[in-house]
């Protein structure tokens, strides 16, 4: 039976040759040599919910990624503990990727740590919500989740942002392509100059402050047009950003003591 595995498996690595830079091979997960230095580690508590699951399973569900070693030995550089998990689930025989060109050490390495830091996060909200949506017990455990994180789920309360719970209003301005490109620039010179300052989501009340500084520029300046208006707010946030500067390098670096706040009379 392996031998027809082996010959089929030749047969689609021979079709695969120009798309995949790996061949399939099956092999025995104890004749597999495991790396002797391997910075991933696993709690003894997610290796035996492994174990369970590839026992269940009979045998692995994601390929380990090997390398052939000038002796004709496969070097598994990815999936060591799936391999010893197949080694305690006895299972005689797994599929691995193994690597096609040769490879030097530095490669080999390189190869190693990327695919243990090379890892995406995951997002809580969602998590939690996939979680909790599990119902059976023995699902659960084969989900993985280890005590610690289940824990940490259970403290976290999330408040959700729907559309039909927030308020806004929208406002346009129509500008001449000159000006557009000023509005852009002073938008990059702000963010740079407050580049550790998060802003995550405004206030309503920040339109109705915005909305009425518009006004009185409006006012002050003898100004129709909003567009204009707002160049012209733009025009004064540029001086008031330019003093600010001042102010911090005659500090140090350090933010200017705040004093009586300069506006629109």
């Amino acid at each position: 039976m392996a031998e027809e595995i082996r010959e089929v498996l030749n047969l689609l690595n021979e079709k695969l040759g120009g798309v995949f830079p790996y061949r399939l091979e099956l092999a025995d997960p104890g004749e597999l040599k495991l790396l002797e230095k391997n910075a991933r580690y696993m709690k003894a508590e997610q290796f035996q919910a492994l174990v369970e699951n590839v026992r269940k399973d009979g045998n692995l569900s994601s390929l380990p990624l090997c390398y052939r070693e000038k002796d004709g030995k496969l070097r598994v550089l990815s999936g060591n503990h799936r391999v010893m998990a197949a080694r305690q689930a006895g299972l005689e025989s797994v599929l691995v990727m193994v690597v096609a060109d040769e490879k030097d050490a530095d490669e080999r390495l390189a190869i190693q740590l990327s695919h243990n830091a090379i890892a995406g996060q995951d997002d809580l909200v969602i998590l939690k919500d996939l979680w909790e949506s599990i119902k059976s017990v023995q699902a659960r455990i084969y989900a993985g989740l280890d005590s610690e994180t289940v824990k940490a789920l259970q403290g976290i309360q999330f408040a959700a942002i729907t559309e039909k719970r927030l308020r806004y209003k929208l406002t346009s301005f129509l500008f001449l392509p000159e000006e557009l490109d000023d509005f852009d620039q002073v938008l990059k010179e702000t963010a740079a100059a407050f580049a550790g300052d998060a802003v995550y989501l405004a206030h309503l009340n920040t339109f109705d402050a915005f909305f009425e500084l518009i006004v009185r520029v409006k006012k002050r300046c003898q100004i129709k047009n909003s567009a204009a208006a707002f160049l012209k707010l733009l025009e004064l946030s540029r001086i008031g950003l330019e003093h600010l500067m001042k102010e911090e390098a005659l500090h140090g670096g350090e933010p200017a003591p705040q004093e009586a706040e300069h506006g629109l009379a």
